[in-house]
Order: C-alpha cells, then structure tokens, then sequence
C-alpha cells in the first residue's frame, strides 16, 4: 500500500476516535466529490494502480469540517491535510483540544453565528505560521471572526 494512502487511512481512521462520526466523514468526502465530480470513479473504478493512487492523494488533499447546526469535538487527534483544512462552526460548534494540526492552509471559525473553541495542548501549523494553544489557555472565535492561515 502506498505510505500516502495508508497515512489517509491511518488519519481517517484517528478522525473517527476523535468524536468523527461516519455520517460526518462521508458527508466530507461527498463534498468532495461533488466538487471533483471525477474523483469518484477514479477511486471506486480506477484505470490502474497510479490512478487509485493519484485519486487518493487528492481525496487526502482536502480536509472540511463544517458542524451546520450540529458540533464536531476533536480531542487528542492528528490531523494532517496535504493542501488546506477548514474548520468552520457555521451556526454549530466546533471544540478542538490536545490536538496537533497541520495543513499547507488552515482556516478557523467561522461564517455564521456559532463558535468554535480551541483548548489547551493544542497546535494549528502551516509551513508559515503556528498558532499554539497552551496548557489551561484557550481560544474561542465566534460569529464570522476566522484565523486563516497559509
């Protein structure tokens, strides 16, 4: 298996221990593709190997959690997106702790009235730029407020 792939697997799979739930995670990969509507195919039907591959690499390309009117609790997680991640409460929650972020592009908050919380222990990372939540510190951003960064 290629190492890219089992790293997306190994991270979906520590998603899911970190209060993902399945719904969650396959309405994120349906977003997915709807907005890559070739990606599907390529990873249910590939033409070869390479292309599985490539069409994995994609899919682990892009990471959204979007809480709608619900809540997303990732607690205790690594989470790694190879182009961007986005985190945006909406008119939900998102509380986020004792967790190490990584992404090329990371965008925090939100676009609508809810809040997000991020709590101790807690690192958000680009190739640029750290935000690190200490231990007893925290975070909170709500409304349309949203740290982004590349």
């Amino acid at each position: 298996m290629d190492q890219l792939v089992a790293n997306f697997l190994i991270q979906l799979a520590a998603g899911l221990g970190a209060n993902y739930s399945v719904p969650a995670i396959s309405t994120a990969v349906k977003k997915v593709f709807a907005l890559k509507p070739g990606l599907e195919p390529r990873l249910t039907t590939p033409s070869s190997e390479d292309d599985r591959v490539a069409a994995m690499h994609e899919l682990a390309g892009i990471l959204e959690a979007l809480a709608g009117s619900g809540s997303i609790a990732i607690d205790g997680a690594v989470v790694t997106a190879l182009r961007a991640a986005k985190f945006d409460h909406q008119v939900g929650s998102i509380r986020i702790g004792a967790t190490s972020i990584f992404a090329p592009r990371l965008q925090t908050g939100g676009s609508g009235p809810g809040f997000t919380i991020i709590t101790g222990d807690t690192s958000m990372r680009t190739r640029g730029t750290a935000v690190q939540v200490g231990r007893g510190a925290q975070i909170v951003i709500s409304g349309n407020a949203q740290i982004i960064q590349s």
